[in-house]
């Protein structure tokens, strides 16, 4: 007999500040479906604190997608302005979303951050700081 689906929402269940102090900076960005990998469940899910990085060209021009090293979209290429941390959990499997993203004035939880490869260590840190020069990156 087959056993009963559970699901859990421990990938929601994310914050990616480490302290709210009411002057953070969020703005609405469009997280583009097809960017985003489909789990075991086949749902496209994004966590909180999720780093999103504007595409620059093709299909999902102008929209964001999670960072990706391999990406040829923009994805791969961080550039202050065009960079977010996801705010909430968001489900994109029927399709493209709206989204708050924190990109000022943020104080980050760097082990609440779901990065795409992207180190936090050394050189990639010291660029990430300066793609978001108002935000601190705490451990």
């Amino acid at each position: 007999m087959a056993q009963p689906y559970y699901e859990t929402n421990t990938w929601a269940n994310k914050s990616p500040l480490k302290s709210v102090h009411g002057n953070e900076r969020k703005k609405t960005v469009t997280i583009y479906a097809s960017t985003v990998v489909a789990d075991s469940m086949l749902r496209k899910r994004l966590s909180p604190g999720t780093f999103l990085v504007k595409i620059d060209s093709g299909l999902g021009a102008d929209k964001y997608g999670p960072y990706l090293k391999t990406a040829t979209d923009g994805r791969q290429t961080p550039v202050e302005g065009e960079v977010v941390f996801s705010w909430e959990a968001h489900d994109v499997t029927l399709g493209d979303r709206a989204a708050a993203g924190l990109y000022a004035q943020c104080v980050f939880d760097k082990s609440e951050l779901t990065m795409g490869g992207y180190s936090l260590h050394g050189t990639p840190l010291t660029n990430l700081k300066s793609y978001f020069p108002s935000c601190v990156f705490d451990d």
